[in-house]
């Protein structure tokens, strides 16, 4: 037995030398002489002469020489020779080969690696740099050889910052040399099925360098990746995210905007602003300077949903739209979703807008500042234990200047002040579960050039615990409480003193699932719960004064709804999203309501009885909302896109201005007031150019809208507890025609983006005396055809950073007075139709000069210089006209907000 086996051992030696001669003799052999040749010309003589293909990082290790001379030598072998002489190491893995500097990470890369440790997923995380490289180079062995019999496997990860461990959300995970890849979540999780056998895999995300990985994959596994921050503030700006993703993601109109573009703005007053960013996005545009919230393919202002980590946030702005409500440092990416809308989102009719605050990082406790002539701010952010993390920044203004520099006399000597805070904790509390703490006040005041003073506030909290149960199923259970409200008082005259409120809360609950069917099949599913209190107003009366009081009874509803998304493939070039979410709304008796006579219109003269009530549903509503998307991948780089919604908005806001203002009330649904809803369609072209680096888009869609809010000529809305009477229920159409042209990276980068949009508004009511525009569509008040802009970033040098913008619209409409007669003393106006004619159009360029401090690595404060300059040609864009009677004739002007350039400087630090 012993000779047989021994026998037996040497047939095996023998067959394996034979095997290895044979697959030496198969390789090619190399003769020549080379002096001072550059290891890249001599792989490119290789791969040019034979079937083999070099894998390496950076030009540096190309552009390397070596001396020596070759005849007849086996490849193997002039690859031994040249890594000596370059102290570089090559490691050939069938007709692949890896280039690579320091030492060989395996031997034998044909050596299986053990079974029992297969499936445990690698540590990565070096906290050497040099190790975090050599990673690429690494060819892991995924899952267990024969484990499974499909042709497919699937693999799962996460990808996460190499600096703090925190999660890289929308990160690109891409299969090499195909248009195969997913982006991460906000988790940073990522899932990819994948043919077994080798892998090279790509990683990128914004702000962040890229990296590979090369792997053989024999069943189901995981793989952990990070990636390395980019070391300069003032290199190549990368300013919209997720540039593979633009093409090959199956939702169409869907926006990110990473903390990288916020910063590179120039910015009036001297501070990044999110919202003014969201502006450059076709599509998304204002009623014009100093405006309090945006219009996207031509909704109102209350029809976006605009949530932070989560809850709704129902007031966007500071200092009369000139800060956004949210710090941002804080943000680490906001996501606009203006045509495509998941299906798990739901009570706005035109976008959906989120913004993903800082989890805040691992490594060491750090933060970031900045301080202008008007504000000042800090954030700081680090580990509390383990994993767990927070985030903190506060903000606020000290001085009343600019109001100074706005060309209106009224607000000369008026005061202005903000301030807000944010803080967030996430706490890890195993590696299947994780809650986030998120929470946000801030308050506004001020007094413009009289004795009242305007007040208002936020305020937001959320809790989001997330767990995983398995591989294919994880659930997150967010709570939300949301308030905004105000307070106007006037003490200076105890006869006429009064103050004057409204608030709106919500608080809610909802729970979101993905369920990983199988590797092409993944189901979204869950529920959700609002429930409302709106204060419609009240107006205290001290004891003195001669006014009179007003109170009115909360109203209360409850919102609900549940939905269900399924993401699949049809074909290897057709992949589609469908979903339905099923919406209810239940009104509450708020103590009291108005009975109007029959067939007669809503008004206080046809009130014929009131009913009291308490705690009793008074209005019912149910609908389906539909979502579906599309995507054709025409080739590698070109896609169409295709997409409808239908949506529903049960809350709405109350306002006779064009922009809306803190002053402006919110009013749910009632038997009077039905919901507004929203059918859009969109059809887009979307294609990339070179390395993704360029993008272009072009899409359009039409949107119809039913019981849009319009209001009876000198509607009443303030402190009416008949509201219902002031309001009317129109019918809206937008469409348009959107294009961007994107250059993410390099010296020099920048947007533009052009969009033709219109909206046209109706009445729609039977009774003549509530119809406008004798009942023909007409332009609404934000209906502005042609936007323009354009940001332009270069990098001068490693310390210099150019900065500039241009935005043009549209004026948009008026109604202006056409003739005049006389009627004995009196002189009468004679207007056109309702917003037949516009204001000037509008035109401003910013442009911005940014110094950075000394970038020697290992200093403890990081710190730049913004010089930026405001409406650089002064020009005295028209904010609106109006018209003044000054004897026998009327007379008319333009108002202007900013009508000069306004320079501004900011120092900005990082430690």
């Amino acid at each position: 037995m012993k000779s047989t086996i021994k026998n037996i051992s040497l047939l095996f030696v023998f067959l394996l030398l034979v095997v290895t001669v044979h697959a030496q003799n198969d390789l090619p052999k190399i003769t020549g002489n080379y002096s001072k040749t550059a290891l890249g010309d001599f792989i490119n003589e290789v791969e040019r002469n034979y079937p083999f293909t070099f894998f390496y990082s950076g030009k540096s290790i190309a552009e390397r020489t070596f001396d020596a001379q070759f005849s007849n030598e086996l490849l193997d072998v002039c690859l031994q020779e040249i890594g000596r002489k370059l102290l570089i190491n090559f490691t050939r893995v069938d007709n692949k080969i890896y280039v690579y500097v320091g030492t060989p990470v395996l031997e034998d890369y044909n050596i299986a690696v053990p079974l029992e440790e297969e499936n445990k997923t690698p540590e990565l995380a070096d906290r050497d740099l040099d190790e975090l490289h050599k990673q690429e180079f690494i060819i892991r062995n995924i899952g267990v050889p024969g484990q499974t019999n499909s042709k497919y496997v699937t693999l799962r990860g996460n990808l996460r910052a190499f600096d703090d461990k925190s999660p890289i959300v929308s990160g690109n995970v891409i299969v090499a040399g195909t248009t195969k890849g997913v982006s991460t979540d906000k988790k940073g999780n990522f899932e990819l099925r994948l043919e077994k056998g080798n892998h090279t895999l790509q990683f990128s995300s914004v702000g962040r360098v890229p990296t590979q990985r090369v792997i053989n994959i024999y069943s189901d596994g995981s793989l952990n990746v990070e990636l390395e921050t980019k070391i300069t503030l003032i290199g190549d700006i990368e300013i919209f995210g997720d540039k593979k993703e633009t093409v090959s993601d199956v939702r169409s109109g869907v926006e990110r905007i990473s903390e990288e573009m916020i910063k590179s703005i120039p910015a009036l007053l001297g501070e990044p602003d999110i919202m003014k960013t969201t502006l450059l996005i076709p599509g998304v545009q204002t009623v014009g300077e100093s405006s309090q919230g945006f219009n996207v393919r031509g909704g109102k202002t209350d029809q976006n949903l605009i949530l932070v980590d989560g809850a709704p946030l129902y007031y966007p702005s500071h200092f009369f739209g000139n800060f956004s409500a949210v710090n941002s440092d804080m943000v680490k990416e906001a996501i606009l979703y203006k045509g495509s809308i998941p299906s798990q989102f739901g009570g706005r009719i035109s976008s959906v807008y989120e913004i993903i605050t800082q989890d805040g990082s691992t490594k060491e406790i750090g933060g970031n500042g900045g301080i202008s002539p008007l504000s000042a701010k800090i954030a700081v952010d680090g580990p509390i234990y383990k994993k767990s993390t927070f985030a903190f920044s506060a903000r606020s203004t000290y001085s009343d200047y600019v109001l100074n520099m706005i060309n209106v006399p009224d607000l000369y000597n008026s005061t202005v002040s903000f301030g807000d805070i944010h803080a967030k904790v996430n706490l890890h509390l195993s590696d299947k579960s994780q809650l986030k703490l998120s929470a946000y006040t801030s308050n506004d005041r001020y007094k413009l050039h009289s004795d009242t003073l305007y007040k208002y506030k936020n305020a937001i909290l959320s809790a989001d615990y997330h767990l995983r149960y398995n591989d294919q199923w994880q659930s997150d259970f967010l709570f939300t409480n949301s308030m905004f409200g105000y307070n106007i008082s006037s003490d200076k005259d105890a006869a006429s003193a009064y103050t004057m409120t409204h608030d709106v809360l919500n608080a809610g609950f909802k729970n979101s699932n993905t369920f990983e069917i199988n590797q092409e099949l993944k189901l979204n599913f869950g529920a959700q719960l609002n429930a409302y209190i709106v204060n419609p107003g009240e107006k205290v009366i001290p004891e003195g004064a001669n006014l009179q009081p007003f109170s009115s009874n909360d109203e209360k509803a409850l919102e609900y709804g549940g939905f269900v998304g399924l993401e699949f493939p049809v074909s290897s070039r057709l992949s589609m999203e469908a979903g339905v979410r099923l919406s209810g709304f239940l009104s509450f008796d708020d103590g009291y309501r108005y009975v109007y006579a029959e067939n007669e219109p809503l008004d206080i003269d046809n009130i014929v009885d009131t009913i009291r009530g308490e705690n009793s549903v008074k209005a019912r509503y149910f609908y389906p909302e539909f979502r579906l998307s599309a995507n054709y991948m025409l080739r590698h780089s070109t896609s169409l896109k295709f997409s409808y919604n239908r949506t529903v908005q049960y809350i709405h806001i109350l306002t006779n201005s064009t922009a809306i203002s803190p002053t402006d009330t919110w009013k749910l649904s009632d038997e009077y007031i039905p919901p507004q809803l929203g059918h859009q369609v969109s059809l887009g072209f979307f294609k990339s150019f070179g390395n993704n680096d360029v993008e272009t888009s072009l899409e359009g869609f039409y949107k119809r809208i039913e019981n849009l809010k319009e209001y009876k000529p000198g509607a009443s809305l303030l402190l009416n507890d008949h509201i219902e009477t002031e309001i009317l229920n129109g019918l809206g159409k937008s469409y348009g025609l959107e294009f961007a042209l994107k250059k993410n990276t390099g010296r020099i980068n920048g947007v533009l983006s052009y969009a033709y949009l219109r909206t046209l508004i109706k009445s729609d009511s039977p009774y003549e005396s509530e119809q406008v525009n004798d009942g023909e569509y007409f332009p609404a008040n934000y209906d502005k055809p042609h936007n323009l802009n354009m940001l332009v970033n270069v990098k001068a040098s490693r310390k210099l950073l150019l900065s500039s913008t241009i935005n043009y619209s549209t004026g948009r409409p008026i109604t202006y007075p056409v003739a005049k007669y006389q009627l004995g003393d009196q002189v009468i106006l004679h207007y056109s139709k309702y917003n037949q004619y516009r204001i000037p159009d509008y035109f401003r360029m910013d442009v911005s000069v940014t110094f950075e401090g000394n970038l020697k690595a290992n200093k403890k404060i990081d710190s730049s210089l913004t010089f930026a300059i405001y409406n650089i040609t002064a020009r005295k864009n028209a904010y609106s006209v109006f018209f003044r009677s000054e004897g026998d004739t009327f007379a008319g002007y333009q108002l202007s907000i900013f009508a000069t350039a306004i320079p501004t400087i900011s120092y900005n630090f990082k430690f």
